[in-house]
């Protein structure tokens, strides 16, 4: 009897192979044989080819890399597919020849036939971790209703900011120097994937659209990064979720928070790569937190390969990797492997380590061994080293943090994660005795003076505002009341945060690459705040408490609801002027933008003033709609006004 039950699960997985397979010859005769006008039909099969079928290929056959809850299960399929996508498209754009649509139609389609055959021949000599032979596969997990719901509303408010009006705009310059990888590329030009200072991934994905839709735009163009800054959103909640032991509430705050930053906003209606390793970045925690938390050796693999398309995609990744060696290594030293077992427990744990470093390293040497070879690399060597590395050792750019923070997010955001990251540090603090507070407070004064007064921090040529946070850190990092999570993600927040702002003369807007695990740090911060809120309320166990301090109990907790109050309606205002802004300026009519313009720059009782200071000018943020060049023209042709 349990022979035939695993045999019927077996036919209804090959069931899944054969939908999986219709559907990628769907999507080809889809691609080949319907007229381009046909959109609406077209542009969707491109999607599906790129995002989905990919990840849906290879995930069985690797387990699903062992989650059997259902919002993970979608985030896996879209983050393993972009990766996926990613690394075939940028073969074939290495490969000799013009980089044209039959290479990329057959780098896809060879990447997805390539997984459903791995998943057919797992499936016929592994049953997948959770299976059950006399109940069949373990069922999805799915969130309660109400989490449902909330996370759904979150992704509806982070979707209307990102996609309205996406199409309507022209490709900012910076855009149209990376789409211009893709036109020589397509030419046959060898030098085409070295024309940028960074990997050409994030022109790929918008190929591989262009390609298989027929024809491009701004809006399609802006798709890739659409959708990867919106499958972010889901992850950071189930990272969250993981990090907390299962509560739901850090997860939907931390998503909370990604969806409002600006620089997500912006980037996700950006031709450009930030949407893609901020995704692939928590994707690699994702995996390295299994690898430490549940002993998942082979995890070490998978957090490699995310590292390494995403250091292709931009260096920024490299500021990643402290992060995800101090994970190696906590895990190493809770397995007793440095002061105990020495050869025995090297010998068990070296052959993960070492292949997730050989697969690092070959994925990273495909894009960056032509790369460095190139001779034109001493013109990027040049750009970093004068635009953004600079020739100095040490800066002070939290003037730059402050400034751009503000830009993109509003003068509200930076403070509210400010003020929690506040809270996390003093409780953790608070409980190292009688040196907790004193230390703390001393090293906020000296971080609030590298702010107020920088150039008392200036020693002849040195520029010394980062000691303050490098001795915060280490400090942190060695008391032992945070926990190994919270002492990650602050590593993750800090490593980032700190290099862009003190070791480069202009990181611009690459700091948001910080933002991810700040947003994680910020809800863990407010779900302890609200727990101690929530302690002031009065012992109902009548009888073993005086009337008194009953009384005083009770006006404590009137001052426990009050708390509660300013801090839910404190958030939902700052949520909503922050809504309001992103709308103004990333989602607006050129013509209504510069009504605000006009109104913030005129007028010395405008509302706009009030609430955010001021408004940038047009053109200084990346998304920020602009008109008036060769979409002005097309049209004005196609009106018969222009001959």
């Amino acid at each position: 009897m349990k022979f035939i039950k695993v045999e019927r699960e077996l036919v209804r997985f090959s069931k899944t192979q054969l939908t999986l397979l219709l559907a990628l010859l769907a999507g080809n005769a889809i691609v080949f044989y319907t007229p381009l006008t046909w959109d609406g039909l077209r542009l969707p099969t491109a999607v599906i080819i790129t995002f989905v079928l990919p990840g849906w290929a290879w995930l069985p056959g690797l387990g699903w890399l062992r989650t059997n809850q259902a919002i993970e299960r979608m985030v896996l399929v879209i983050g393993v597919s972009s990766l996926l996508s990613a690394l075939a498209l940028l073969i074939a754009l290495l490969l000799p020849g013009p980089f044209t649509e039959t290479p990329v139609i057959i780098a896809l389609n060879v990447t997805i036939l390539a997984g459903l055959g791995f998943q057919m021949a797992s499936s016929q000599w592994q049953i997948p971790k959770g299976h059950d032979v006399a109940k069949g596969h373990s069922p999805l997990e799915w969130p309660s209703r109400r989490v449902w719901l909330i996370l759904l509303a979150i992704l509806a408010v982070a979707a209307f900011t990102r996609l309205v009006r996406t199409d309507y705009g022209e490709f900012h310059e910076d855009e149209l120097e990376n789409l211009r990888i893709i036109v020589s590329a397509y030419k046959g030009e060898e030098f085409a994937p070295f024309l940028d200072s960074k990997g050409p991934i994030h022109s790929l994905l918008p190929a591989a659209l262009w390609y298989l839709n027929g024809w491009l735009n701004e809006g399609i163009a802006h798709i890739p990064f659409a959708i990867t800054s919106l499958t972010l959103i889901p992850l950071i909640y189930a990272l969250g979720r993981r990090m907390s032991n299962g509560r739901d509430s850090v997860g939907l705050i931390a998503a909370g928070f990604v969806a409002l930053n600006g620089f997500f906003v912006a980037y996700a209606r950006h031709v450009e790569n930030p949407s893609l390793i901020v995704l692939w970045g928590a994707l690699a925690m994702w995996c390295a937190y299994r690898y430490y938390h549940e002993q998942l050796d082979h995890f070490l693999l998978y957090t490699a390969a995310a590292l390494a398309l995403g250091l292709i995609g931009h260096p920024d990744v490299l500021l990643y990797l402290p992060v995800f060696g101090y994970i190696i290594w906590q895990r190493l030293w809770a397995d007793r492997l440095i002061s105990e077992s020495r050869w025995t427990a090297l010998r068990r744990h070296w052959p993960w380590l070492a292949g997730a470093a050989a697969l690092f390293a070959g994925l990273v040497a495909v894009f960056y061994v032509p790369y460095l070879l190139n001779p034109q690399i001493g013109l990027v060597y040049q750009y970093f080293a004068s635009d953004r590395i600079g020739e100095s050792i040490l800066y002070n750019r939290l003037d730059n943090l402050i400034d751009q923070d503000k830009l993109y997010s509003t003068r509200y955001y930076l403070p509210i994660l400010a003020m929690l990251m506040a809270w996390l540090l003093a409780r953790r603090f608070s409980q190292w005795r009688r040196w907790g507070w004193p230390v703390l407070g001393g090293l906020v004064l000296a971080a609030i003076s590298t702010i107020v007064y920088p150039d008392a921090w200036i020693v002849g040529r040195l520029n010394l505002a980062l000691v303050p946070y490098a001795l915060l850190t280490v400090i942190f990092i060695l008391l032992p009341s945070p926990n190994f999570e919270i002492k990650t993600l602050f590593l993750w927040w800090i490593i980032p945060l700190a290099a862009l702002t003190f070791l480069a003369k202009d990181a611009a807007d690459h700091i948001q690459i910080a933002y991810t695990a700040w947003a994680l740090l910020a809800a863990f911060a407010l779900v302890d705040l609200w727990q101690v809120v929530d302690s002031l309320r009065p012992d109902q166990r009548g009888g073993q408490q005086t009337v008194d301090r009953a009384v005083s109990r009770l006006g404590r907790w009137s001052w426990g609801i009050g708390l509660k109050v300013v801090i839910i309606a404190g958030l939902a205002l700052a949520a909503g002027l922050i809504l309001f802004y992103q709308y103004l300026i990333f989602d607006m009519t050129v013509t209504s933008y510069a009504q605000v313009k006009i109104d913030s720059a005129n007028n010395p009782n405008s509302v706009y003033n009030l609430l955010y200071g001021s408004i940038p000018r047009p053109r200084k943020l990346f998304s920020n709609p602009r008109l008036g060049g060769w979409k002005a023209v097309g049209y004005l042709w196609q009106q018969g006004t222009l001959s």
